[in-house]
Formats: C-alpha cells, structure tokens, sequence
C-alpha cells in the first residue's frame, strides 16, 4: 500500500461509528500495524467520531457525514477525520489533570486527552469550511 488513500463517508449517527472502526482497522492491518496500534487508532476513531455525533452535529447528523481517509506515509498510519460540523478544534481544550481524585475532576476532556496519549500525533486543520482532525499512529 504504497501512499494509497482509502476512504470511507458515513452518516453522522452513532449506530455507523462501528462500521468506521472496522474501515480504520483494516487498513491498519493491512499496512503492517501491531494489534495494539490498530486498537488505538479504533479507539481514538470511536472517540472522536462519537465526539462529532454528540457534540458537532447535536446527535441530529443523519443529513450530515463524517469521511475518514486513511493513508500510509512514511512510517505513519494518517486517519484523517472530517466533518461538517461548526469550526471547532478539540486541542483548544485544556487536558484534564489526571492527577486529580476522582471526586475532583470535570466529566469531559478525558476522551481527546486519550486520544493525545495513544496516537503519535494529532493536529486539526480548518479545510474548505470543514473541521479535519489528522490522527498518526507510528508504524514499528
């Protein structure tokens, strides 16, 4: 798979979160990614697909899409995730202190912070009026 994009659209419900978790893992193994690679980039994909549903699109996104592209380049897996949603960028968002107790911390933030930790890098980018999250997972 040599600088191939695969790509996937669905529709902004959760009931297809599963169906682009199965899209991403198979192209992660595909590639040569570890099992512990594939199942981060499934959760950091759940994660921040349900973030839109829930928080982009107000759980009323069966118009609306979400498009993932997966490429490999170099030695990194690239999901690419893009939405219609209202310009937002998550790594605006203070990470939670983990250090706090249980009974101290806010409920949100922990999903993206996740996200942070178990991908190689995150960046997000505004292109043509659609929010793009670009997730590497380094391949080993």
């Amino acid at each position: 798979m040599a600088n191939q994009q695969h790509s996937l659209r669905i529709p902004g419900e959760l009931e297809q979160i599963r169906i682009a978790c199965d899209f991403v893992s198979e192209v992660a193994r595909e590639i040569g990614l570890g099992e512990d690679g594939i199942f981060h980039c499934q959760l950091s994909v759940e994660e921040i697909c349900t973030n839109i549903i829930e928080h982009g699109y107000g759980y009323n996104g069966a118009d609306k899409s979400i498009e993932i592209v997966c490429e490999k380049q170099g030695n990194h897996l690239l999901i690419s995730i893009l939405d219609d949603a209202p310009p937002f960028n998550p790594l605006h968002l203070e990470d939670p202190d983990p250090g706090m107790s249980l009974w101290e911390r806010e409920g949100g933030g922990w999903g993206v912070f996740f996200v942070k930790q178990y991908m190689s890098s995150v960046r997000y980018e505004l292109v043509t009026g659609r929010n793009c999250l670009i997730l590497a997972k380094s391949i080993h």
